[in-house]
């Protein structure tokens, strides 16, 4: 049964993460090692329960890959993922529907109070994956601005989802 689920994986698969290795690498060669390598850690992972989406699982395993590979390959660079807070909602509550929509409101309204240049570069590095090195050269400006721009956002976004978790307790 789950080499079944594997073979099926890789093959509906293969072809798109080996590409969007590649992409991010700019090596085939280090794109196909990294992507087996996320094979095998998915091969690897413990069974708690069937994946619901099985493609994002796999996705977030060679994500997480590339930035292993990344900070072994350039440790001068300023360590965004790990100096970036989580952005989440910070309460746990019995209203989690409520609670959510509410947390997602308030960071549409921070993201469209930043700069420009802070949103457009955590937008494309949350959401399209792009380097540092990439968001630099789309703004024009250098890679370690680049990683401050994006440090800069995400501190506000967690202090926007903060401060809304003071006020609910008050």
């Amino acid at each position: 049964m789950r080499e079944a689920m594997f073979e099926s994986l890789y093959r509906q698969h293969h072809h798109e993460l080996l590409g969007f290795l590649d992409r991010q690498l700019g090596s085939r060669d280090q794109a196909a090692d990294l992507c087996h390598d996320a094979y095998l850690r998915l091969l690897d992972a413990p069974v708690r329960r069937v994946l619901d989406n099985p493609r994002a699982y796999l996705f977030r395993i060679a994500r997480n890959l590339l930035i292993d590979h990344r900070r072994r390959q350039h440790p001068e660079l300023i360590a965004i993922d790990a100096l970036e807070p989580v952005l989440v909602c910070p309460r746990v509550c019995p209203e989690t529907d409520a609670c959510q929509r509410q947390c997602v409101h308030q960071l549409t309204r921070t993201l469209g109070a930043l700069p420009a240049r802070l949103r457009q570069a955590l937008i494309w590095h949350r959401l399209e994956g792009l380097t540092q090195r990439e968001i630099g050269q789309r703004l024009g400006v250098s890679e370690r601005m680049a990683g401050r721009y994006i440090a800069q956002a995400m501190t506000r976004c967690q202090d926007e989802l903060e401060a809304l978790d003071g006020e609910s307790r008050h």
